[in-house]
């Protein structure tokens, strides 16, 4: 047997060290001693050990966010954190979320609650988003994809909004595309066959039900508004300066032909909503009501569900019902998708054309607007 050579373990441990040496002026000594102390070093030794492992000198935030966007794999395409970048980004970490909430609440005007949970899955996702595996965040199913990915974007404009530095969106966007965490979960672009007879036959339905269930049905059927939108509607107070007024409360104009002319004008980040038809008797019922909450609107819903509806889904049946008679343009200006510059023609020049397809629209399904 060969006696083991107790020096070789170090020897081998030796061979993984390298020295290097740099060269000063001798007068240069004395400076580089007193740099080295003002950075809390004694040694060359101690501070290239710290640059090694990133603690000095610190990076900042837009450095943090240059080297994510600038990290490169063999196939050219931008990468967040690779396994061989030393650093943890923070700039995202010291971020005052009940700041972000305000930010989301009083500049991009979201819901309260749409606003909280983007917060909320902000605070739970970021480290994931930010970190070495995005591609964790695929795993999710396509419902909490959508919302980390809006909480992200989110969070990019407010980066935005507070250092004037749009490096932090165009990195969001980078890892979005990159790792393709948007696949599948965009369900709007998916078309549907529905039967014929669909539309006419789930009105009937729910035209059937009364009380203030069936008054808060009729108000989501005919005005095609959003459910915070029909909430706003109800409390926000009414000017009576039509002839051009540009203040923030509702405008409401009584057409002859039993129609009422709501101009909203509440907009609230992509979300937009112009105005709404809706026929007189119902509007003035649906403003009667001393209260009117989310809370009327979860009632409703159950109701709608035992007829296979969600709520929301009455503002696609209103869509579909405008359709029939208007060109699509015109439905679009309805449900707020339109640009405001169309929308504003159509409320100055258009409406009352308008107000006469909506009639039209709805006698095609035999709906008598004015019993409603």
């Amino acid at each position: 047997m060969v006696p083991m050579d107790v020096d070789q373990p170090k020897q081998e441990a030796w061979r993984n060290w390298k020295c290097f040496t740099i060269k000063i002026k001798k007068e240069e000594l004395p400076l580089l001693n007193q740099r080295l102390k003002l950075y809390g070093y004694n040694t060359m030794t101690e501070l290239t050990r710290d640059f090694i492992l990133c603690k000095f000198p610190i990076v900042t935030e837009d450095r943090q966010i240059q080297a994510l966007q600038g990290n490169q794999q063999a196939n050219g395409l931008s990468t967040a954190l690779a396994v061989n970048c030393p650093f943890e980004p923070s700039f995202y970490k010291d971020t005052n979320l009940e700041d972000m909430l305000n930010y989301l609440l009083n500049i991009r005007k979201l819901q309260e609650h749409n606003a909280r949970s983007l917060v909320s899955y902000f605070r739970r996702f970021s480290d994931i988003f930010f970190g070495r595996d995005p591609t964790e965040i695929s795993k999710l199913t396509p419902h909490k994809r959508m919302w980390v990915m809006q909480s992200m974007r989110q969070f990019g404009n407010y980066y935005f909004y507070k250092t004037n530095n749009p490096d932090c969106k165009e990195l969001i966007e980078k890892i979005i595309s990159r790792f393709g965490l948007n696949v599948g979960w965009d369900r709007q672009k998916r078309i549907y066959i529905v039967d014929g007879n669909f539309v006419e036959v789930k009105l009937k339905a729910l035209l059937k039900v009364e009380g203030e269930i069936g008054l808060t049905i009729r108000i989501g059927l005919f005005t095609g508004l959003r459910e915070d939108e029909i909430v706003y509607a109800h409390d926000m107070e009414t000017c009576n300066n039509n002839s051009g007024c540009s203040c923030e409360k509702l405008h409401v104009v009584n057409k002859a032909n039993g129609l009422t002319v709501v101009l909203i004008n509440w907009i609230r980040g992509h979300k937009k909503c112009y105005f709404t038809i809706v026929p007189t008797g119902l509007w003035h019922q649906f403003r009667e009501q001393l209260v009117f909450t989310d809370t009327d609107i979860d009632t409703a819903h159950k109701m709608t569900k035992k007829f296979g509806i969600k709520y929301m889904d009455l503002r696609k049946i209103h869509y579909n019902v405008m359709c029939k008679v208007m060109p699509e343009n015109e439905a679009d200006i309805l449900v707020g998708r339109a640009k405001s510059v169309a929308a504003r023609h159509y409320a100055i020049y258009e409406i009352d054309n308008m107000a006469e397809k909506y009639k039209e629209a709805w006698q095609k399904y035999n709906v008598n607007i004015h019993g409603q």
